[in-house]
């Protein structure tokens, strides 16, 4: 019997017996290694894995293979040139992904790099897991880790990564029945944001200790760069399941977005999760001094970050996540938003106000006719009076966002009561310039793609926790 209930396979190992030849064969001693650390990890004497000893040739897939792959909770691959060539491999990844449809969102499929391939080679269903890897380079040869004679410490480190991934997994997919949860997401997964290749260990210290303690970690894919938005959707949809941001700094800035030259991936990262109002949590050696950096957004990064022991910051990450979130209060029949626009923006803004409104929130918008001094009047009652303030940037010049946001600072002023919240809505052309604008709580919602009722949720989720 599998560790995980219904299924007939723990891991299914899809590889070609290319990878096999050799005394002694590296397929199967890893896969040995393996089955030994997933055990020893999850506490159990057995666990299913399985190893297809048939020779691949010009012949169908056995039925036993094909029960065996359909029957399996998690899919591993072992890459290579000879698997990307192997008609066999592709027949058995097509199996698998036709009967687990959603197996690469939920993270049930593991790559393991047993040589260096090309990325733009990589079946396009794969192509953007970031993987494990399990080969090096000694003076510009590329070979395996884990070959016999040679220094195995790498191999093992990445052989201790992998166990926690799929051990962490089936763990989550044993629970989902009794629990009514989805792998991956909800009060079990973090999102850990790229880091620069300095802080490898730590990172790989800090996932191994999350997935010890049954969380997953997030992302599980590598996201499209072609376009901002493309990359911001990703992630967003990802930060959704997870409930932290985690991101460890050192005084490097990391590599620049491929969407925006200008753009550095930690700030761009960071000013995500700040937009989806998530709690995050981030850790820079305290050697580290933000007064030695030059780059002006990687210095404020530097200058928020926790420098603090690498054990307590994993312990502090660990309790915030596992900390029950707080009893949602009740909102007031009477909640009002004032939505902002330029005159351009109003189609915008009416819409948006309708979608609010379907909620039971109170909604009104600028008045467009009338004398200068009754439109100045009616844009000032509504600022005084609002529990929550969106403003619209879509075609609307940065200028213009700049001067609502200080001439409402005058009339907020004067206010008994602060604001519930306060947003940015980007809405369509999707091409913005920047703001260069950080306030307090404020979150940024992204409509570019469409305005929809989930662009609006981390301003609502900030309303109803304030009135």
């Amino acid at each position: 019997m599998a560790y995980v209930p219904d299924y007939d396979q723990d891991v299914f190992v899809s590889y070609t017996h290319l990878d096999n030849e050799g005394d002694p064969p590296w397929v199967t001693t890893f896969v040995r290694d393996l089955n030994i650390l997933i055990r020893q990890r999850l506490g159990i004497k057995s666990l299913h894995i399985w190893q297809d000893e048939s020779f691949e040739g010009n012949r169908p897939i056995t039925p036993d293979t094909l029960q065996a792959i359909r029957r399996a909770a998690t899919l591993l691959i072992v890459m290579s040139p000879g698997y990307l060539n192997s008609e066999w491999c592709t027949k058995e990844r097509n199996t698998f992904l036709s009967a687990a449809r959603d197996c690469v969102e939920t993270g049930r499929v593991f790559i393991v790099n047993y040589l260096d391939i090309n990325r733009s080679e990589i079946p396009a269903e794969f192509r953007e897991l970031k993987g494990y890897r399990f080969w090096t380079q000694d003076g510009g040869a590329t070979r395996p880790l884990g070959l016999a004679g040679v220094d195995n410490k790498e191999y093992w480190t990445q052989l201790h990564r992998l166990k926690d991934g799929i051990a962490g997994t089936l763990k989550q997919i044993r629970a989902a029945p009794q629990q009514g949860s989805t792998s991956g997401t909800g009060a079990n997964a973090v999102f850990l944001a790229q880091c620069t290749d300095d802080l490898e260990a730590r990172e790989e210290e800090l996932i191994s200790y999350l997935s010890q303690a049954g969380l997953s970690i997030l992302p599980q894919t590598r996201y499209p760069e072609e376009s901002e938005q493309a990359f911001a959707s990703a992630m967003g949809s990802d930060l959704t399941r997870c409930s932290a941001f985690v991101q460890l700094l050192s005084k490097l800035p990391g590599r620049k977005t491929r969407f925006a030259a200008a753009q550095r991936l930690a700030v761009f990262q960071h000013r995500i999760a700040q937009a989806a109002g998530m709690p995050i949590l981030q850790w820079r050696d305290a050697a580290d001094d933000p007064a030695s950096v030059t780059d002006g957004a990687h210095h404020d990064l530097l200058e928020g970050a926790w420098a603090c022991g690498f054990e307590e910051f994993k312990r502090s990450v660990l309790e915030t996540v596992r900390r029950p979130p707080p009893e949602p209060r009740a909102r007031r029949s009477n909640v009002a938003v004032f939505v902002n626009a330029d005159r351009d923006d109003m189609a915008i803004a009416q819409q948006l106000s309708e979608l609010l409104a379907c909620q039971g929130i109170e909604c009104y918008w600028p008045i467009t006719e009338g004398s200068p001094e009754k439109i100045r009047q009616d844009l000032e009652e509504n600022l005084k009076a609002c529990d929550g303030l969106v403003l619209i940037y879509g075609s609307a010049e940065p200028s213009w966002i700049r001067d609502q946001l200080r001439q409402g600072r005058k009339i907020l002023s004067q206010r008994e009561q602060d604001l519930d919240a306060l947003a940015i809505y980007l809405g369509p052309p999707p091409q913005k310039l920047e703001l260069a604008v950080a306030l307090p709580r404020l979150v940024t919602l992204d409509g570019r793609g469409g305005i929809t009722t989930d662009s609006l949720l981390p301003f609502v989720r900030m309303l109803n926790n304030g009135s």
